[in-house]
């Protein structure tokens, strides 16, 4: 029942209004950048799989699938091809 002046207004509101748990996507964890973290901690942004180095499709992996796990040692860079294929394929991370 809201009407807004433009769609960047609306989505100005929405970011505002659906954070955390209002969030649909909302699971309860906390709210850390992985990638931030890596970066300040001296770590190269690259795919350790296929070696990419694409920061648009770079994501941050936790090794032991553990999401609360948030030690360095268990974050690293992958390709949202390659972390699909670790998932969901068993792919193994092999570059350091």
């Amino acid at each position: 029942g809201k009407f807004f002046c433009s769609k960047s207004c609306q989505t100005l509101w929405r970011n505002q209004e659906f954070v955390g748990p209002k969030h649909g996507n909302w699971k309860g964890g906390e709210n850390i950048h992985h990638k931030d973290l890596l970066v300040k901690n001296g770590i190269k942004i690259f795919c350790r799989i296929c070696g990419t180095e694409d920061e648009r499709v770079i994501a941050v992996h936790h090794i032991d699938q553990n999401r609360k796990n948030n030690k360095i040692k268990n974050l690293i860079f992958l390709c949202q091809n390659c972390h699909h294929l670790v998932h969901y394929h068993g792919e193994k991370i092999w570059r350091s």
